[in-house]
Protein backbone atom coordinates (compact mmCIF):
# COMPACT_ATOMS: atom_id res chain seq x y z
CA UNK A 1 0.00 0.00 0.00
CA UNK A 2 1.03 3.39 -0.98
CA UNK A 3 1.92 6.20 1.73
CA UNK A 4 1.46 10.20 1.60
CA UNK A 5 3.79 12.07 3.65
CA UNK A 6 2.99 15.48 4.20
CA UNK A 7 6.20 17.20 4.82
CA UNK A 8 5.35 21.07 5.75
CA UNK A 9 8.00 23.06 5.36
CA UNK A 10 8.56 26.87 6.89
CA UNK A 11 11.51 29.02 6.39
CA UNK A 12 11.90 32.34 8.16
CA UNK A 13 13.64 34.51 5.55
CA UNK A 14 15.77 37.18 7.51
CA UNK A 15 15.98 35.16 10.73
CA UNK A 16 19.19 33.59 12.56
CA UNK A 17 18.55 30.01 11.76
CA UNK A 18 16.09 28.04 9.65
CA UNK A 19 12.81 26.62 11.21
CA UNK A 20 11.02 23.59 9.77
CA UNK A 21 7.89 21.90 10.86
CA UNK A 22 7.02 17.97 9.75
CA UNK A 23 3.96 16.41 10.17
CA UNK A 24 3.76 12.94 10.74
CA UNK A 25 3.18 10.54 7.81
CA UNK A 26 -0.73 9.90 7.44
CA UNK A 27 -1.77 6.52 5.52
CA UNK A 28 -3.52 6.67 2.85
CA UNK A 29 -7.38 6.26 2.89
CA UNK A 30 -8.34 2.67 2.72
CA UNK A 31 -9.74 1.91 -0.71
CA UNK A 32 -13.35 1.46 -1.02
CA UNK A 33 -14.27 -2.06 -2.25
CA UNK A 34 -17.54 -3.38 -2.67
CA UNK A 35 -18.33 -7.33 -3.42
CA UNK A 36 -21.59 -7.82 -4.81
CA UNK A 37 -21.69 -11.53 -4.60
CA UNK A 38 -24.40 -13.60 -6.57
CA UNK A 39 -25.21 -16.02 -3.60
CA UNK A 40 -23.90 -15.15 -0.64
CA UNK A 41 -26.03 -17.38 1.68
CA UNK A 42 -24.38 -20.23 0.17
CA UNK A 43 -21.84 -22.14 2.02
CA UNK A 44 -18.98 -21.27 -1.30
CA UNK A 45 -19.91 -18.26 -1.82
CA UNK A 46 -20.57 -17.24 2.06
CA UNK A 47 -17.01 -18.34 2.67
CA UNK A 48 -15.65 -16.19 -0.59
CA UNK A 49 -17.52 -13.23 0.92
CA UNK A 50 -16.25 -13.73 4.64
CA UNK A 51 -12.80 -14.12 3.50
CA UNK A 52 -13.15 -10.94 1.83
CA UNK A 53 -14.25 -9.41 4.87
CA UNK A 54 -11.76 -10.80 6.94
CA UNK A 55 -8.73 -9.62 5.49
CA UNK A 56 -9.88 -6.39 5.08
CA UNK A 57 -7.82 -4.71 7.84
CA UNK A 58 -4.70 -6.28 6.94
CA UNK A 59 -5.65 -5.36 3.08
CA UNK A 60 -5.73 -2.23 3.97
CA UNK A 61 -9.37 -1.51 2.01
CA UNK A 62 -13.36 -1.08 3.85
CA UNK A 63 -15.26 -4.16 2.66
CA UNK A 64 -18.98 -3.91 1.68
CA UNK A 65 -20.25 -7.53 1.08
CA UNK A 66 -23.56 -7.53 -0.54
CA UNK A 67 -26.11 -9.92 -2.61
CA UNK A 68 -29.18 -11.44 -3.11
CA UNK A 69 -30.58 -14.43 -1.55
CA UNK A 70 -31.09 -16.52 -4.51
CA UNK A 71 -29.98 -15.85 -8.59
CA UNK A 72 -31.53 -12.31 -9.58
CA UNK A 73 -29.56 -10.43 -11.80
CA UNK A 74 -31.44 -6.95 -11.69
CA UNK A 75 -30.63 -7.18 -7.94
CA UNK A 76 -26.84 -7.35 -8.78
CA UNK A 77 -26.54 -4.90 -10.89
CA UNK A 78 -28.79 -2.27 -8.55
CA UNK A 79 -26.31 -3.03 -6.15
CA UNK A 80 -23.58 -2.18 -8.46
CA UNK A 81 -25.22 0.72 -8.84
CA UNK A 82 -25.04 1.37 -5.03
CA UNK A 83 -21.52 0.82 -5.12
CA UNK A 84 -20.89 3.12 -7.95
CA UNK A 85 -22.99 5.81 -5.91
CA UNK A 86 -20.79 5.42 -2.91
CA UNK A 87 -17.96 6.01 -4.76
CA UNK A 88 -16.19 3.04 -5.09
CA UNK A 89 -12.61 1.83 -6.31
CA UNK A 90 -13.23 -1.80 -6.88
CA UNK A 91 -16.42 -3.70 -7.75
CA UNK A 92 -15.88 -7.91 -7.48
CA UNK A 93 -19.06 -9.71 -8.90
CA UNK A 94 -19.80 -12.09 -11.14
CA UNK A 95 -21.41 -11.10 -14.24
CA UNK A 96 -23.80 -14.18 -15.12
CA UNK A 97 -24.88 -12.37 -18.17
CA UNK A 98 -22.60 -10.40 -19.16
CA UNK A 99 -24.62 -8.48 -21.70
CA UNK A 100 -27.04 -7.58 -19.16
CA UNK A 101 -23.89 -6.72 -16.64
CA UNK A 102 -22.21 -4.43 -19.42
CA UNK A 103 -23.90 -1.02 -19.15
CA UNK A 104 -23.43 -0.66 -15.46
CA UNK A 105 -19.68 -2.34 -16.05
CA UNK A 106 -19.13 0.13 -17.99
CA UNK A 107 -20.77 2.66 -15.91
CA UNK A 108 -18.42 2.03 -13.21
CA UNK A 109 -15.32 1.92 -15.53
CA UNK A 110 -15.84 5.07 -16.47
CA UNK A 111 -15.46 6.37 -13.44
CA UNK A 112 -12.70 4.56 -12.47
CA UNK A 113 -13.66 2.11 -10.66
CA UNK A 114 -11.83 -1.22 -11.03
CA UNK A 115 -14.51 -3.90 -11.73
CA UNK A 116 -13.20 -7.70 -10.88
CA UNK A 117 -15.08 -10.59 -11.89
CA UNK A 118 -14.59 -13.88 -9.70
CA UNK A 119 -16.30 -17.41 -11.12
CA UNK A 120 -17.75 -15.82 -13.87
CA UNK A 121 -15.01 -15.27 -17.41
CA UNK A 122 -16.46 -11.65 -18.32
CA UNK A 123 -14.29 -10.01 -20.87
CA UNK A 124 -15.75 -6.53 -20.60
CA UNK A 125 -14.44 -6.15 -16.38
CA UNK A 126 -11.46 -5.19 -15.96
CA UNK A 127 -10.16 -8.44 -15.35
CA UNK A 128 -11.41 -12.15 -14.49
CA UNK A 129 -10.83 -15.10 -11.98
CA UNK A 130 -11.95 -18.55 -12.18
CA UNK A 131 -11.57 -21.77 -13.38
CA UNK A 132 -10.35 -22.37 -17.37
CA UNK A 133 -13.26 -23.38 -18.19
CA UNK A 134 -12.61 -25.44 -21.46
CA UNK A 135 -10.02 -27.25 -19.31
CA UNK A 136 -12.77 -27.78 -16.84
CA UNK A 137 -15.09 -29.67 -19.23
CA UNK A 138 -11.98 -31.71 -20.68
CA UNK A 139 -11.15 -32.77 -17.46
CA UNK A 140 -14.61 -33.68 -16.25
CA UNK A 141 -15.00 -35.60 -19.79
CA UNK A 142 -11.69 -37.33 -18.91
CA UNK A 143 -12.72 -38.63 -15.54
CA UNK A 144 -16.13 -40.03 -16.78
CA UNK A 145 -14.37 -41.75 -19.28
CA UNK A 146 -12.30 -43.41 -17.07
CA UNK A 147 -15.01 -44.11 -14.52
CA UNK A 148 -17.22 -45.80 -16.95
CA UNK A 149 -14.45 -47.67 -18.31
CA UNK A 150 -15.38 -44.96 -21.73
CA UNK A 151 -18.79 -46.15 -21.69
CA UNK A 152 -21.10 -43.68 -20.40
CA UNK A 153 -24.60 -41.96 -21.26
CA UNK A 154 -24.06 -38.38 -19.47
CA UNK A 155 -27.06 -35.97 -18.24
CA UNK A 156 -25.76 -32.68 -17.18
CA UNK A 157 -27.78 -30.48 -14.68
CA UNK A 158 -26.52 -26.51 -14.66
CA UNK A 159 -27.76 -23.53 -13.97
CA UNK A 160 -29.36 -22.60 -17.46
CA UNK A 161 -27.64 -23.10 -20.78
CA UNK A 162 -26.81 -19.48 -21.14
CA UNK A 163 -24.32 -18.39 -18.02
CA UNK A 164 -20.95 -18.03 -20.22
CA UNK A 165 -18.57 -20.44 -18.01
CA UNK A 166 -20.80 -23.03 -18.26
CA UNK A 167 -21.44 -22.95 -21.64
CA UNK A 168 -17.62 -23.05 -22.25
CA UNK A 169 -17.23 -26.27 -19.43
CA UNK A 170 -19.94 -27.85 -21.77
CA UNK A 171 -18.47 -26.56 -24.97
CA UNK A 172 -14.67 -28.33 -23.75
CA UNK A 173 -16.43 -31.02 -22.68
CA UNK A 174 -17.93 -31.94 -25.81
CA UNK A 175 -14.79 -30.99 -27.78
CA UNK A 176 -12.92 -34.03 -25.21
CA UNK A 177 -15.68 -36.30 -26.13
CA UNK A 178 -15.62 -35.99 -30.10
CA UNK A 179 -11.63 -35.90 -29.65
CA UNK A 180 -11.12 -38.63 -27.78
CA UNK A 181 -14.02 -40.75 -26.00
CA UNK A 182 -16.47 -42.14 -28.74
CA UNK A 183 -18.25 -44.17 -26.43
CA UNK A 184 -19.29 -41.43 -24.08
CA UNK A 185 -23.12 -39.72 -25.35
CA UNK A 186 -24.64 -36.84 -23.80
CA UNK A 187 -28.27 -37.40 -23.11
CA UNK A 188 -29.55 -33.95 -21.90
CA UNK A 189 -28.41 -31.00 -20.25
CA UNK A 190 -31.15 -29.45 -17.84
CA UNK A 191 -31.58 -26.09 -15.78
CA UNK A 192 -31.96 -25.60 -12.11
CA UNK A 193 -31.55 -21.61 -11.80
CA UNK A 194 -28.86 -22.90 -8.94
CA UNK A 195 -31.60 -24.16 -6.86
CA UNK A 196 -31.68 -27.24 -4.47
CA UNK A 197 -34.87 -27.93 -4.78
CA UNK A 198 -35.32 -27.58 -8.66
CA UNK A 199 -32.26 -29.62 -9.02
CA UNK A 200 -33.53 -32.78 -6.93
CA UNK A 201 -37.12 -32.39 -9.45
CA UNK A 202 -34.86 -31.96 -12.58
CA UNK A 203 -32.60 -35.57 -11.26
CA UNK A 204 -35.94 -37.68 -11.00
CA UNK A 205 -37.04 -36.34 -14.09
CA UNK A 206 -33.30 -37.61 -15.89
CA UNK A 207 -33.70 -40.28 -14.53
CA UNK A 208 -37.05 -41.39 -15.59
CA UNK A 209 -36.71 -39.66 -19.16
CA UNK A 210 -32.97 -41.42 -19.46
CA UNK A 211 -33.19 -44.72 -18.11
CA UNK A 212 -29.96 -46.22 -19.65
CA UNK A 213 -28.31 -42.56 -18.45
CA UNK A 214 -25.35 -44.11 -15.85
CA UNK A 215 -23.76 -40.77 -15.27
CA UNK A 216 -24.46 -37.19 -13.98
CA UNK A 217 -22.18 -34.14 -14.62
CA UNK A 218 -23.35 -31.50 -11.90
CA UNK A 219 -21.93 -28.24 -12.89
CA UNK A 220 -23.15 -25.56 -10.15
CA UNK A 221 -22.52 -25.80 -6.75
CA UNK A 222 -26.24 -25.93 -5.29
CA UNK A 223 -27.15 -29.31 -6.75
CA UNK A 224 -24.64 -31.76 -5.33
CA UNK A 225 -26.81 -31.71 -2.13
CA UNK A 226 -29.77 -32.78 -2.85
CA UNK A 227 -28.13 -36.18 -5.00
CA UNK A 228 -29.14 -38.96 -2.09
CA UNK A 229 -32.51 -37.88 -2.00
CA UNK A 230 -32.89 -37.29 -5.15
CA UNK A 231 -31.47 -40.46 -6.76
CA UNK A 232 -32.96 -42.38 -3.60
CA UNK A 233 -36.59 -41.41 -4.19
CA UNK A 234 -35.89 -42.62 -7.86
CA UNK A 235 -35.24 -46.06 -6.87
CA UNK A 236 -31.23 -45.91 -7.12
CA UNK A 237 -28.95 -47.25 -4.65
CA UNK A 238 -25.53 -45.31 -4.64
CA UNK A 239 -23.07 -46.31 -7.40
CA UNK A 240 -26.24 -47.01 -9.52
CA UNK A 241 -25.74 -43.59 -11.59
CA UNK A 242 -22.08 -42.27 -11.07
CA UNK A 243 -21.64 -38.62 -10.16
CA UNK A 244 -19.52 -35.87 -10.76
CA UNK A 245 -20.20 -32.52 -8.74
CA UNK A 246 -18.85 -29.33 -8.30
CA UNK A 247 -17.24 -27.78 -5.44
CA UNK A 248 -16.79 -29.20 -1.74
CA UNK A 249 -19.76 -28.28 0.72
CA UNK A 250 -20.21 -30.26 3.93
CA UNK A 251 -23.06 -32.42 1.94
CA UNK A 252 -21.07 -32.99 -0.94
CA UNK A 253 -18.76 -34.42 0.78
CA UNK A 254 -20.96 -36.37 2.84
CA UNK A 255 -22.06 -37.59 -0.44
CA UNK A 256 -19.13 -38.71 -1.27
CA UNK A 257 -18.16 -40.55 2.04
CA UNK A 258 -21.58 -42.55 1.73
CA UNK A 259 -20.88 -43.22 -2.32
CA UNK A 260 -24.00 -41.03 -3.88
CA UNK A 261 -21.42 -38.90 -5.62
CA UNK A 262 -18.32 -40.58 -7.38
CA UNK A 263 -15.96 -36.99 -7.68
CA UNK A 264 -16.15 -33.46 -6.66
CA UNK A 265 -14.35 -31.12 -8.69
CA UNK A 266 -13.62 -28.26 -5.71
CA UNK A 267 -13.35 -24.25 -7.70
CA UNK A 268 -10.38 -22.84 -5.72
CA UNK A 269 -11.12 -19.43 -6.92
CA UNK A 270 -14.09 -19.01 -4.24
CA UNK A 271 -10.46 -18.76 -1.75
CA UNK A 272 -9.23 -15.80 -4.02
CA UNK A 273 -11.20 -12.81 -2.73
CA UNK A 274 -8.95 -11.18 -0.82
CA UNK A 275 -6.03 -11.65 -3.75
CA UNK A 276 -8.31 -9.66 -5.68
CA UNK A 277 -8.69 -7.09 -3.37
CA UNK A 278 -4.64 -6.78 -2.86
CA UNK A 279 -4.42 -6.64 -7.09
CA UNK A 280 -7.44 -3.53 -6.95
CA UNK A 281 -4.96 -1.94 -4.36
CA UNK A 282 -2.01 -2.48 -6.36
CA UNK A 283 -3.91 -1.06 -9.96
CA UNK A 284 -5.23 1.79 -8.37
CA UNK A 285 -2.05 2.59 -6.20
CA UNK A 286 0.58 1.46 -8.62
CA UNK A 287 -0.58 1.93 -11.66
CA UNK A 288 -0.60 -2.14 -12.58
CA UNK A 289 -1.73 -3.62 -15.82
CA UNK A 290 -3.72 -6.63 -14.57
CA UNK A 291 -3.78 -9.98 -16.92
CA UNK A 292 -7.26 -10.61 -18.72
CA UNK A 293 -7.93 -13.49 -16.70
CA UNK A 294 -6.29 -15.37 -14.07
CA UNK A 295 -7.04 -18.95 -14.16
CA UNK A 296 -7.41 -20.85 -10.91
CA UNK A 297 -7.30 -25.01 -10.46
CA UNK A 298 -9.30 -26.77 -9.00
CA UNK A 299 -8.72 -30.20 -6.38
CA UNK A 300 -10.71 -33.23 -7.70
CA UNK A 301 -12.10 -35.18 -4.62
CA UNK A 302 -13.01 -38.43 -4.63
CA UNK A 303 -13.48 -41.00 -1.40
CA UNK A 304 -9.68 -41.87 -1.08
CA UNK A 305 -8.52 -37.92 -1.34
CA UNK A 306 -10.96 -38.18 2.73
CA UNK A 307 -10.96 -36.22 4.66
CA UNK A 308 -10.36 -33.12 2.41
CA UNK A 309 -8.15 -30.25 3.71
CA UNK A 310 -9.60 -27.60 1.39
CA UNK A 311 -8.01 -25.51 -1.20
CA UNK A 312 -4.02 -24.65 -0.53
CA UNK A 313 -3.08 -21.96 -0.17
CA UNK A 314 -0.74 -22.06 -2.49
CA UNK A 315 -3.22 -22.64 -4.98
CA UNK A 316 -5.24 -19.27 -4.43
CA UNK A 317 -2.40 -17.38 -4.18
CA UNK A 318 -0.19 -18.80 -7.44
CA UNK A 319 -2.04 -17.16 -10.50
CA UNK A 320 -1.53 -13.91 -8.99
CA UNK A 321 2.14 -14.35 -8.48
CA UNK A 322 1.84 -13.85 -4.38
Amino acid sequence: MAFRNIVAVGIAAGLIGTSALVAPANAQEPLNIWYVNPLPNTPDWGRSGRLFQEAAEAGGYKATMVGPTRIDIPAMISQIEQAITDGADGIITCPLDPAAFKGVIDDAKSKGIVVASIGCVDPNASFSVGTGNEQFGRLAADLIAEQTGGTAVVGILGTDQTTPNQVAQVEGFRAQVKEKHPNVREATWESDNSDAGIAAQKMGAMVSAYPEMNYLWIIEGAAPGAVPAALGEAGKTPGDVKVLAVDAQDSTIKAIEDGWITTTLNQCWFDTSPNIAKLIGEIKNAGKTPEAFYPVDVDPISKDSLPYQGCSAETANKPFGY
